[in-house]
């Protein structure tokens, strides 16, 4: 039975590979050769090449130049024929060697108008057909471009035998040295050539002399397109997307081409300037958009087939639409697809093999049974259907035969028509109005589809019949009516009529419109162009004589090629999803000038077709039903009979097969809670040498980690207790391993309960696991975390900002010069100094901010849940500082550096991305004006940070150099007028003389830590002041100095140094201690007792700004605060608002009450001293009472008040 199922299961595998081979291939190689050198003139194939269309379409491509780097060349037929190349660029040499017996295939004209013409340089003239046989004409042998000037001279009545035709280079050399008159070559090669050597040139095209053959064209051999066709529309598609490409985007083809391909024998002074002319003028081969890529006009090459056979080039007559490629119709029958034939045979595999490997051959042979029988009726049924889908198209097919037969009749007699006109005026070109009103006036007497005509000498409109209704046409100039130059163009251009349209009509309806070139001979017997004549053609009457408007026609209708563009254009008559439309039935319909597609469909259908289906399916239900029933019965009895034998097998195997292959260990517990049997597997994992006798639920427990434990012990309980299942990751007693525990509680028969369960050995998968989570969050070398963790967490860090309203910082660090030490020292070495650098990178941040290796050398660090951007900025420097610092590498101090940018959100960016390359960018700016720095990304920003950096280093330099002094400002009483008191005030005059603004330096001060610094600084000296001036006074003068938070957060020696300096200085002078609500707020015990001891001593404490911060009443009873001062914010409102005097009046009772001093600060009135002395304000501060002056100053103010007073 395993050898039955083995063979089963092998036989789906290569139905599933049949299967899966018709719906993928791989990449089919093909080479293209090209018949020329690298240019612009191949453009569209580099396009679909660089572009991946043809990869998208499974083809692997190389386009091979036509000369070698050798410089030997190369024929495209013959590249072709030998089989070295699939695909060929050519002209009219094709229909020439398809004359001469090789099997080749148009796939796609490119060029819908050739380039070629007779070039010569200005000093050679080319002045007509005649003259210009005359000449010497170099030209290539075996190249289309000799057929054309050929084929030239044939169309115009001169031996094509009896011209000079010389085999020299196409160069301009050729020209000026003398051998030859004129080049039959590219127009567009020889006037960039000639550019280049500032010549003037002659241009003759056989284009403008009846030659309309094809320009460069794509052909491959009949071989392979009867053997591929789908390779070769694979090729045709992704050529013709390409060369959509290139000219809808010319100069970056161009300038590709110009730098990525090489030329060998033709070279130009400026190869790039050449393509970009050649892009220039290559809409006039092509006629893109006006005509779409890849149009064939089956009349155009029988006119080429005639000319050639003229002039004796083809050998062995043929169809010429033999040459043409037909795309491939890919069968919508179902009988044709076997996708679903596979599909159903190996589905029946599947459950025939599943049958067996389970033991039930007889379900197995039901299954295939079924299986053939629906194969089977779907045989038949799909024959049947397709039996008549050709019947049905066969009728639709004759009747759409009939409507395209007249529909080409009535277009073709309304062209002819419209040709005699131009013929009559060919031979009339100076008739009046009068003679072409009586001609057009018969012919439209003759065919009445014609609606009306007209005749523009020289493209503009000069005569129309009937002119009443039409005077509006009269003057119109086709060259400046966008909408219908294009046709204008083609008529021109292919000399022959063409029909546009059809077009809605301003009088109403809807005609097509018919238009043919005039020509007319010269003095010189030269044809030039006259103009146009044109005529509406009444199309309701054409679709009524076709009989496309009977409505007895049991047939849906659709026509696309408006504008005569065949199967590419437009749909204007029906919808066009017919087209696309299973059974379709599709014929040309071709005229001069261009062809439409018209494509039919029955509207009803075989109505018998259902019935014979129905039946068809009924006898074949009744079968296989009246088959199985034969089968059941016997299905029973062996399904029974493996049904016992199955559970036997699987009773006895189960222990074993838990316990070897999948390392899983069993227990059991009874009701009582214990464990009374453990499987040796079991045993093993939790390290019991042997289980003698049964086990309690506690000593089980004691086997496995804790608190684990304990919480399994409960989870056990719940079991017996509540009939849970209970599955659990726990670590052995040791730690040393991982066990999943798994128990499901079981009731036999007498109602007892116990608990089964198992145990599995899981340390691989959690070790495996947590490896796996490391590796893909965190560096390898560094062990910080990486991109992915580190986007994570700033997207996390960006919303919880946004909730909060806070900002968050984006550090970008580069180290500077880290490549030197790598090249120097070896990438080992290097990496110790990364892991270095991210270590102290690490110290300088808080432990909620993230560090992560971008990459290389690179660093990236998140701030979180900032104010404002000084943190960050700090923090720069830190780094900077910290990054500076001298690395040991082999026992050499190196260094390094660092460039730091910074990106703020949301001020910055949005979006994770564009803050990471925000900062990036600022980094980079420090890179560039230095390294070793760093920058914001906005440049208000960076202003602001340069200016408080620059600040900062002067603020440094200055307390070095001791440029920092003080003033004092006197505090008055307000009973008796005399000083009592003075604050000293930081000022800085720098070394030039200048001043520094306290409120410019002061924040910068206090926000790096320098405050304190200033602080001991300005009081030490202000002390040193005042011990001199109250030498000789009964009172001495108070120093009232400002003391801020940051002293008490420092965790350095500097609050201790403060103290010891207050402590001396308070023995010779009165100590005010002014502090901030702010350090109040702080609840520090370190605050607490430090104001304590201050007090103790003596020093009186002043909460400065009472009533701007966080005030509270019980700061009042809880510090040894004895003097409050009234900030100037509420001073300045004296007189002008009563709420600030209310708020005044409040604190002063207050004060009393307390038994506390009031300073008001700020007063610059007589009115507010008025006020403040009237309500018994104890001292006042401010510029009407005394501004702040150095020390001199201050005491002269002292010594005139003790006189002052001593006097009075």
């Amino acid at each position: 039975m395993r050898y039955t199922a083995t063979w089963i299961m092998s036989a789906f595998k290569v139905l599933t590979l049949l299967f899966c081979s018709s719906h993928a291939f791989s990449a089919d190689k093909v080479v293209l050769q090209l018949k020329w050198e690298h240019e612009f003139q191949f453009a569209g194939y580099y396009a679909a090449l660089w572009q991946g269309y043809y990869e998208r379409e499974g083809l692997a491509v190389e386009i091979r130049s036509w000369a070698r780097p050798d410089g030997q060349v190369v024929s495209p037929l013959e590249e072709l024929i030998s089989g070295r190349a699939q695909f060929a660029i050519g002209g009219t040499d094709i229909m020439v060697n398809k004359g001469r017996g090789y099997d080749l295939v148009v796939v796609a004209p490119i060029f819908q108008r050739s380039p070629v013409a007779l070039v010569s340089l200005d000093s050679t003239p080319l002045q007509n057909i005649e003259q210009t046989a005359q000449l010497r004409l170099a030209a290539v042998e075996v190249d289309d471009s000799m057929l054309e000037a050929r084929a030239m001279f044939l169309m115009n009545g001169v031996d094509a035998n009896r011209v000079n035709f010389v085999h020299q280079p196409l160069t301009m050399e050729t020209l000026l040295d003398d051998k030859a008159d004129a080049l039959v070559t590219y127009s567009v090669s020889a006037q960039s050539r000639a550019s280049e050597l500032g010549l003037a040139l002659n241009l003759m095209h056989p284009t403008e002399y009846g030659v309309q053959f094809y320009g460069d064209t794509l052909y491959t051999s009949g071989e392979l397109a009867r053997r591929q066709p789908e390779l070769v529309a694979r090729f045709r598609r992704a050529t013709l997307d390409g060369w959509r490409y290139a000219l809808d985007n010319k100069v970056e083809i161009a300038n590709r081409i110009s730098a990525t391909l090489p030329r060998y024998l033709y070279r130009y002074e400026d190869f790039k300037a050449y393509n970009l002319a050649f892009a220039h003028s290559i809409d006039q081969y092509t006629f893109y958009p006006a005509v779409e890529l890849g149009h064939v006009n089956i009349k155009r090459w029988q006119r080429t087939y005639d000319i050639l056979e003229r002039l004796e080039e083809i050998e062995q007559p043929f169809d010429p639409a033999s040459m043409l490629f037909k795309k491939p119709i890919i069968s919508q029958e179902p009988w044709h697809d076997m996708s679903w034939l596979l599909g159903v045979v190996a589905m029946a595999a599947i459950l025939l093999g599943a049958a067996l490997v389970r033991g039930k051959p007889a379900y197995g042979l039901q299954i295939a049974v079924l299986a053939l029988l629906l194969l089977v009726e779907q045989g038949l049924e799909t024959w049947i259907q397709r039996d008549n889908d050709v019947q049905q198209s066969l009728r639709t097919l004759e009747t759409l035969s009939t409507i395209r037969s007249r529909l080409e009749q009535a277009i073709s007699r309304n062209l002819t028509e419209l040709t005699g006109v131009a013929a009559f005026i060919a031979a009339n070109p100076d008739l009046t109005q009068e003679a072409f009103s009586q001609y057009a006036k018969n012919v439209l007497k003759v065919d009445p589809q014609l609606i009306n005509l007209a005749a523009a000498p020289d493209l503009v409109i000069k005569y129309i019949y009937p002119l009443p209704g039409n005077e509006a046409a009269l003057g119109l100039n086709y060259r400046f009516n966008a909408q219908q130059l294009p046709a204008i163009r083609r008529a021109i251009e292919f000399n022959e009529p063409v029909v546009a349209g059809p077009l809605d009509l301003v009088q109403g309806g809807t005609a097509l419109i018919g238009r043919a070139p005039v020509r007319i001979l010269n003095q010189q017997g030269e044809h030039r162009l006259w103009g146009i004549v044109s005529a509406p053609v009444d199309v309701a009457a054409v679709y009524r004589e076709a009989g496309m408007l009977d409505p007895t026609l049991d047939l849906k209708i659709a026509i696309r090629g408006k504008d005569g563009m065949g199967k590419d254009g437009e749909v204007f008559y029906g919808r066009g999803e017919l087209f696309d439309t299973a059974g379709v039935v599709t014929q040309t319909i071709s005229f001069s000038g261009g062809s439409w597609q018209i494509a039919a469909l029955a509207e009803t259908h075989d109505e018998t077709l259902p019935a014979r289906i129905v039946a068809l399916r009924l006898a074949f239900t009744l079968v296989g039903v009246l088959i199985m029933l034969l089968l059941f019965t016997q299905t029973q009895r062996m399904s029974s009979r493996r049904h016992y034998q199955k559970v036997v097998r699987q009773t006895a195997e189960f222990l074993r097969e838990v316990e070897t292959v999948a390392k899983v260990g069993g227990w059991r517990m009874d009701n009582k809670g214990q464990v009374y049997e453990l499987s040796e597997q079991a045993q093993m994992m939790l390290g019991l040498n042997s289980m003698e006798s049964e086990m309690s639920l506690e000593s089980f427990v004691d086997l496995f980690s804790r608190p684990q434990g304990i919480d399994m012990a409960q989870a056990l309980r719940e079991v017996m207790q509540q009939g849970k299942e209970i599955d659990l990751e726990l670590q052995s007693q040791n730690r040393k391993a991982w066990l999943r525990l798994i128990a499901d509680p079981v009731t036999d028969d007498q109602g007892n309960r116990e608990v089964i369960g198992a145990i599995q050995d899981i340390t691989e998968k959690k070790l495996a696991d947590a490896k796996i989570e490391h590796q893909a969050n965190y560096d390898g070398l560094t062990n910080l975390p990486n991109r992915v963790l580190f986007n994570d967490r700033l997207q996390t860090a960006m919303a919880q900002a946004q909730r909060n309203n806070k900002i968050i910082a984006l550090l970008f660090v580069d180290l500077d010069n880290f490549k030197t030490i790598n090249d120097n020292y070896g990438h080992r070495e290097g990496d110790l100094v990364l892991c270095e650098a991210a270590n102290r990178i690490q110290q300088c941040i808080r432990a909620s901010d993230t560090v992560s290796r971008h990459s290389g050398d690179e660093f990236t660090v998140i701030l979180n849940d900032l104010e404002d951007e000084t943190v960050p900025a700090k923090i720069a420097e830190t780094l900077v500082a910290t990054l500076s610092k001298a690395f040991t590498v082999r026992g050499v101090e190196v260094y390094c550096g660092a460039s730091i940018g910074i990106a703020l959100y949301p001020t910055d960016a949005k979006v994770p991305e564009e803050l990471i390359i925000n900062a990036d960018q600022a980094m980079y700016e420090v890179k560039k004006s230095g390294r070793n720095g760093w920058h914001f990304y906005t440049e208000e920003m960076q202003h602001k940070s340069e200016q408080r950096h620059h600040l900062y280093n002067a603020l440094v330099t200055a307390i070095l150099d001791d440029e920092l002094t003080f003033h004092l400002q006197p505090i008055i009483t307000t009973h008796s007028g005399k000083t009592t008191a003075c604050e000293a005030l930081a000022r800085w005059q720098r070394a030039d003389g200048s001043w520094i603004s306290p409120v410019e330096f002061v924040p910068i001060a206090e926000e790096t830590g320098l405050i304190n610094q200033v602080d001991y600084m300005i009081m030490e000296k202000a002390v040193a002041a005042l011990q001199g001036i109250n030498a000789d006074r009964a009172e001495p003068i108070a120093l009232s100095v400002n003391v801020f938070p940051r002293l008490f957060q420092t965790k350095d020696q500097a609050l201790d140094r403060w103290l010891e300096l207050v402590r001396s200085a308070s023995a010779t002078v009165p100590i005010i201690v002014e502090i901030t609500e702010r350090l109040l707020t702080a609840e520090s015990t370190r605050t607490e007792s430090v104001l304590r001891e201050l007090a103790q001593l003596g020093i009186d404490i002043s909460i400065d700004d009472f009533g701007t911060g966080y005030s509270s009443l019980s700061y009042l009873t809880r510090f040894p605060v004895s003097k409050l001062k009234i900030d100037r914010s509420f001073v300045s409102c004296i007189g002008v608002n009563p709420t600030s005097e209310t708020l005044i009046e409040t604190i002063l009772a207050m004060a009393e009450k307390l038994d506390i001093q009031v300073v008001a600060e700020g007063v610059e009135t007589e009115e507010q001293l008025t006020y403040l002395r009237k309500r018994n304000c104890h001292h006042v501060q401010g510029y009407l009472l005394g501004r702040p002056c150095d020390v001199a100053e201050f005491t002269a103010r002292v010594v005139q008040e003790n006189r002052h007073i001593l006097g009075r």
